[in-house]
């Protein structure tokens, strides 16, 4: 097993249905990985890895390290933004519904309700 610090991921292309990673690390290696979806690691993430086939330069990630890593920092993925957003509307919603039934309130009051809701459910 190896481990090195990511300088560069560089999509690759597919092969057989797999997304194909370029991954190069802070050493000047570099190896193919294979991933249905996105690469699991971040650039500046130290990984551990195996190499497969030294003479085709493919590795495989060890996934110990990912299983129970909080991606926070990271970008958000395209399924996060829609779950955001769902949870954005449904709290603006409320919010405005809360304040219909009071009868007098501003737009400002709405919105800053509906960021209470949203950053309560989020937390």
């Amino acid at each position: 097993m190896k481990n090195g610090r990511i300088k560069y991921i560089d999509t690759n292309g597919q092969w057989n249905g797999m997304n194909k990673y370029r991954v190069t690390f802070a050493d000047g290696e570099a190896y193919t990985f294979f991933a249905k979806g996105d690469f699991k690691a971040s650039v500046g993430d130290t990984i551990n890895y195996t190499v497969s086939n030294e003479q085709m330069k493919n590795a495989k990630l060890v996934r110990d390290n990912y299983a129970n890593k909080s991606y926070g920092g990271g970008r958000p993925t395209p399924k996060d933004d829609v779950q955001n957003s769902i949870i954005k509307q449904t709290c603006i919603k409320a919010s405005s519904e809360l304040h219909a039934s009071r009868g007098t309130s501003d737009v400002q009051s709405v919105i800053e309700d509906a960021e209470i809701m949203f950053n309560w459910i989020t937390q």
